[in-house]
């Protein structure tokens, strides 16, 4: 029997789906528990964080970046109404600056519930993996052995007791179970490890279970999966990451953050569509912060550029007049194919004699 351990932060990712946590690894995690492939272990003190978390650090943290964008427009509300009362724009201003905060507030109201509401589609997603998960409760010999592990400066690293706590537990559970694997999901590198499991705790493990701690990073690389669901499941995580580098970069807030967030796109440059470019390029022309910023220019013209002096070709289908916008602003002098045929076309048309 192989045992799972899912740290609390990967929960994180069932209330944001665009993050990690699909429905395809929820269904198959669930699968492979009724099958009686694998059994999840689930620590008091990770369902605790879980919890506790869920109702404030986590729909606190989404929601801050919300109330930050809120602020902006309404600290530009009270500018314009300075600069621009007088003016007929001023009006039709104010109510698009207006609608926008509406719009984010009702944001804001949605992510609250989908983290707190028990009826939310996450919060049912998590309520069927946790029933399905052998629960560790916290007794006080495990409270004790992770007490004096904190206080001696043992691994796990962090500076709280709660990763000790879920390390004891999981001994204390598994210790009854000789020569099994566990398979640790974490992205908390600094707690347990880099690139592998912390040595001193792989080799307490060894020791006191007899068998073996499988690290990995990311949900779709529990070995348990079959090659065609982990090459299913890697795609949907790949095109999720996608389209949160999209969103971080239309949403820059600064001309450092443009510049970061524009050198993150060129990770996902063969991935883009049509669709992704248009909604590049248009936020390239309207948030001033990547506009204004020296650090992007350079990341948005490789962003583009295809072969032969030619721009990719996922660019040659996107509308020709905000092609045209984007590269003049960007001093961009790569060529589409598609304009050079329509040159060629108004020519020949010119050369008809009749």
């Amino acid at each position: 029997m192989k045992y799972i351990l899912i740290d609390s932060n990967q929960y994180r990712h069932l209330f944001s789906p665009s993050e990690g946590f699909s429905d395809s690894i929820c269904e198959l995690l669930i699968k492979l528990i009724d099958s009686g492939q694998v059994k999840l272990i689930l620590p008091q003190q990770i369902r605790d964080e879980v919890e506790r978390n869920r109702y404030r650090g986590w729909p606190e943290a989404e929601i801050k970046n919300i109330n930050t964008k809120m602020k902006t427009l309404n600290d530009l509300i009270d500018k314009k109404s300075e600069d621009l009362t007088a003016y007929r724009s001023y009006v039709p201003l104010k109510k698009e600056f207006e609608s926008q905060i509406s719009k984010l507030s009702r944001e804001s109201e949605r992510i609250s519930k989908t983290f707190t509401s028990n009826r939310s589609k996450a919060n049912q997603k998590l309520k069927k993996i946790f029933d399905r998960a052998e629960f560790i409760p916290e007794t006080k010999d495990i409270r004790n052995s992770a007490d004096l592990r904190f206080r001696k400066g043992n691994p796990p690293y962090n500076d709280n007791l709660g990763d000790s706590l879920i390390w004891e537990s999981v001994i204390d559970y598994l210790k009854n179970f000789k020569r099994s694997n566990l398979i640790f999901v974490t992205n908390d590198k600094r707690a347990w490890g880099e690139s592998v499991f912390d040595t001193f705790l792989q080799n307490e493990y060894k020791n006191k279970v007899r068998g073996k701690v499988l690290y990995n990073n990311k949900l779709s690389d529990i070995p348990d999966l079959t090659a065609d669901e982990q090459e299913k499941i890697r795609a949907e995580e790949l095109e999720n990451s996608k389209r949160n580098a999209i969103s971080d970069f239309v949403n820059s807030q600064s001309f450092i953050d443009a510049g970061s967030n524009t050198n993150k796109l060129l990770s996902y440059k063969e991935l883009f569509s049509p669709m992704d470019y248009e909604e590049i390029l248009r936020a390239s022309l309207d948030n001033h912060e990547i506009y204004q910023s020296f650090f992007t220019a350079i990341s948005l013209k490789g962003l583009v550029t295809g072969i032969n002096g030619y721009v990719v070709s996922e660019v040659e289908k996107i509308d020709t007049d905000l092609w045209k916008r984007f590269s003049g602003r960007y001093e961009i002098d790569l060529k589409r194919q598609s304009d050079a045929l329509e040159i060629v076309s108004k020519e020949d048309d010119d050369g008809i004699p009749f």
